[in-house]
């Protein structure tokens, strides 16, 4: 999962620069400055959204999201998007699907394979190649086939290495397996990857293998049962990157035996020989990694299949100190910097320098209620009575609570004056753009009289009387959620004064100990955001899931009594929709589960997350897909002289 909590940088500079007009330099050459890293090259390597972009742009998907639609496809390597409609999804009478993709002829990876005089294959960067030399490419060698699209599912899955790689490990299994490991576990008794027994990891291998199927041109995924996110999945730069099976062969990589790839699993990074190379068939290749300077250099590929990008060259740089990237931009040496949050209004005053901001993001915000709480020693909870000094350790478990505290919430004053009207209210678990979102579905509002007859109705009347005082927690550096839980305590103390709500800033990591791996949570209110790992509302990492789900990522965190009331009231509806392939079947229940998480009053949904970014205003193409949670295709952007 993905989680990303926003970051506000405390920094003051001192006289504002109100100018930047600077002619255009390194005209051709997109300057990026961040405060990330990339951590390796290899698809089935990474995890993060940071190392996302040079994966992203450097190699090809068999599908690429629609622009910023996150749930519509257009045809890469596949020439077609499968649907239901053009035969390429197929239902099996024992409720397997498989999912079929024709396989574009003549797409070449950056260096292609020459067969020598000797039959030695020397590999060369195919933009350079004269025909004759063309003539001389070994098939297979550095042009993408069904095979290595096979080849780089059956890679990524038995490599095991990321959890983003994992998650086709779920689309094959249908969700049976997270990775490759449990399901070596399944077929051997328990025993461990590393000391399962040859024949073990040989039937586990053959197993996946005959649900990647090649026949002709087209590669099949077979799937034992419905797993409705697998476009999406597919469509992601993590694993689903395709690469030549003769290229990583050549550089020591797996070379696609049954019998060996135990050898390739879950390697150290240093000794994956993907990690600081690659042949992709992206727009743009590996230049230049100086891992000293923190600085990579992309370089236009001019045979793209999709035609060349409109860059030569893309640098990206490091630059953890924001005075440094600041007065780059300004002067025109960066198009791009990473900006601060309280420097877009100077910068959007600025001469030549352009602001895009109130960019939605695949995630809202919310305060997650927790029940039972952990009573032990537990300060968040006070007495641990309902006592007016403390609450008891099943206080939301009270639906009247959870309602009170959603209509005590002010969040038209969030969203005008905290977020400066840049989004709009949460509505649910799912966001604009996720199936089931729905522009009209009940949302809270402050309501300090509904509020006081929900409360006066709790724990039989004696909440009211008595009171209460408990401790939420926002983690630091985050004045958002802050503002949200000063907004609610406010509201609260105006309906009762003898409702006391304390606020405590932690590091990350220390609310993390109060939530996660625990036999009770120990934080009843908490504020977060969490974001699914593809557009599809279910299956084990949908935005649904996430949060509906008692096996989801906020099951896991916010208490048992959460997760019986997901199983009792919205586990049903949920694998209704994950059985069925249909759109038109499923949209509707998950619009319904979005009104049941209002009925229940679940989660205190807040407002949908944002984004924003700054560049040197001769800059455009910029596509914001939610679901790559920001990442910049670079073949989409245009620098003007």
């Amino acid at each position: 999962m993905k989680r990303t909590l926003t970051i506000v940088a405390s920094l003051i500079l001192g006289a504002a620069a109100s100018s930047a007009i600077a002619e255009t330099k390194n005209p051709g050459t997109f300057v990026f400055l961040w405060a990330d890293d990339v951590q390796s090259f290899d698809p089935a390597y990474i995890a993060n959204t940071p190392s996302s972009y040079g994966v992203l742009n450097v190699y090809s998907r068999l599908l690429n999201y629609k622009g910023s639609e996150i749930s519509d496809f257009v045809p890469a390597i596949s020439t077609e998007v499968p649907s239901l409609e053009n035969g390429l999804i197929k239902q099996g009478p024992d409720g397997s699907v498989s999912y079929t993709f024709p396989i574009r002829k003549g797409v070449h990876t950056h260096k292609v394979g020459l067969k020598g005089a000797g039959g030695k294959i020397s590999w060369e960067y195919y933009d350079g190649l004269s025909d004759a030399q063309k003539s001389s490419i070994e098939p297979g060698y550095g042009e993408i086939t069904p095979d290595d699209v096979r080849y780089t599912f059956l890679r990524a899955i038995l490599m095991g290495q990321s959890w983003m790689s994992n998650a086709i490990t779920e689309v094959v299994t249908a969700g049976k397996y997270t990775d490759i490991a449990k399901w070596v576990e399944a077929e051997g008794g328990g025993a461990k990857i590393k000391e399962a027994k040859p024949e073990i990891l040989r039937k586990v291998y053959d197993q996946l293998a005959s649900q990647i199927t090649v026949e002709g041109d087209k590669v099949t995924l077979k799937l034992p049962k419905s797993f409705p996110a697998t476009l999406g999945v597919i469509a992601l730069p993590f694993g689903a990157s395709i690469v030549d099976r003769e290229w990583v062969a050549s550089v020591g990589g797996w070379d696609g035996s049954g019998d060996t790839w135990i050898n390739y699993y879950r390697p150290e990074l240093s000794a994956d020989p993907l990690f600081a190379q690659e042949n992709g068939s992206g727009p743009f290749m590996l230049e230049d990694w100086n891992r000293t300077e923190r600085r990579i250099t992309l370089k236009r590929f001019n045979s793209y299949f999709m035609g060349p990008a409109s860059l030569e060259r893309v640098v990206m740089r490091t630059v953890p100190e924001w005075t440094t990237r600041r007065l780059q931009l300004l002067s025109g040496d960066a198009d791009f910097v990473t900006t601060p949050v309280e420097f877009l209004d100077e910068l959007s005053k600025t001469d030549g320098i352009k602001v895009v901001d109130g960019l939605p993001k695949v995630f809202g915000r919310g305060l997650f209620f927790a029940w039972p709480i952990d009573d032990v020693d537990n300060p968040a909870i006070g007495s641990g009575k309902l006592d007016g000094a403390g609450i008891p350790p099943d206080f939301f478990a009270d639906i009247d609570v959870r309602k009170g505290f959603n209509y005590a919430q002010n969040y038209d004053v969030l969203l005008k004056q905290v977020l400066l009207g840049k989004t709009v209210q949460s509505r649910g678990p799912t966001v604009r753009g996720i199936m089931g979102y729905r522009p009209d579905s009940p949302i809270y509002s402050y309501n300090p009289a509904k509020a006081a007859e929900h409360f006066k109705k709790a724990f039989g009347g004696k909440l009211w009387e008595t009171g209460f005082t408990l401790t939420a927690y926002v983690q630091e550096g985050t004045p958002q959620g802050t503002a949200a839980l000063s907004a609610l305590q406010q509201g609260l103390q105006r309906i009762n004064p003898k409702f006391k709500l304390k606020i405590q800033s932690l590091p990350w990591a220390s609310i993390s100990d109060k939530l996660n791996n625990r036999a009770k949570p120990a934080s009843p209110l908490t504020y977060m955001g969490w974001g699914p790992d593809y557009s599809d509302p279910g299956g084990p990492l949908g935005a649904a899931s996430y949060y509906l789900s008692p096996t989801g990522l906020v099951g896991g965190m916010v208490g048992q009594g959460y997760r019986d009331l997901m199983e009792e009231k919205f586990k049903p509806l949920l694998d209704e929709a994950w059985a069925s392939n249909d759109p038109a079947v499923r949209e509707p229940i998950y619009a319904k589960l979005q009104e049941m998480s209002y009925e229940y009053a679940t989660t205190q949904f807040l407002w949908e997350d944002f984004g924003y970014i700054v560049t040197r205003s001769n800059i455009d193409g910029y596509v914001n897909n939610m679901i790559l949670y920001g990442a910049w295709d670079f073949y989409t952007i245009k620098k003007a002289n």
